[in-house]
């Protein structure tokens, strides 16, 4: 089985030795591009940038903040924007990332996400995404799995799946299994991730993600 060590972060991390990440056996990480409709997130450059030079492969996640089908699309357009210009270096998924701040936020504004709206946001974002040519996918858990995602949505996006535990407990590509990892390079605690499959080779092999 193939076995890839990696992480994610985004401006939380705060600064980061990417040379160091490398040595401490580091093949790819995930990084947040931004929030909701218009937020850049301050270190993604810097983070990018960093990861490129040191030879790192580049996944990214976009948190949402979305209340409805059109306002995932947005966010979609502005993750596009966002990371188009490093489109060939980016050679892991694209995800999308909704979650329990999303689901406040919504309800602060007097929304309910039922599975429905949350499947139909989730497409939105993806699908945009797919179609400028980039491999997109959901970052999530097993409480929305359960409860918040319809399950057919698995079957027509990879899944990076958090659960924090000796081993997935399903059947995934990525699976983010801590997040309380210790790595040379980043002062603190940092999420850390497994991937089951060669995804570099995957995006040669459709031509996606500028390859």
């Amino acid at each position: 089985m193939t076995v890839i060590k990696g992480i994610d972060v985004s401006k939380h991390n705060g600064k980061i030795n990417w040379s160091k990440v490398k040595d401490s056996g580091i093949k790819f990480v995930i990084i947040r591009a931004g929030y909701g409709s218009n937020t850049i997130d301050e270190r993604f450059e810097e983070y990018i940038r960093g990861a490129i030079k040191e030879k790192i492969d580049v996944g990214i996640y976009w948190f949402s903040y979305a209340t409805n089908e059109e306002k995932a699309k947005l966010e979609a357009k502005k993750c596009m924007e966002v990371i188009k210009p490093y489109k060939e270096h980016i050679i892991y998924p694209v995800f999308y990332d909704f979650e329990y701040d999303s689901v406040d936020y919504a309800k602060k504004n007097g929304v309910n996400i039922s599975k429905t709206l949350l499947k139909s946001m989730a497409t939105s974002f993806c699908e945009h995404l797919e179609k400028n040519g980039f491999y997109a996918g959901i970052y999530t858990n097993e409480d929305y799995i359960k409860n918040k995602y319809p399950s057919e949505i698995f079957d027509r996006f990879d899944l990076w799946y958090a659960r924090y535990n000796t081993e997935p407990n399903r059947d995934v590509n990525l699976w983010q299994k801590s997040s309380t990892g210790k790595i040379s390079g980043i002062n603190g605690n940092v999420d850390l991730d497994v991937a089951y499959i060669d995804f570099p080779s995957l995006m040669k092999e459709k031509h996606l993600n500028g390859w």
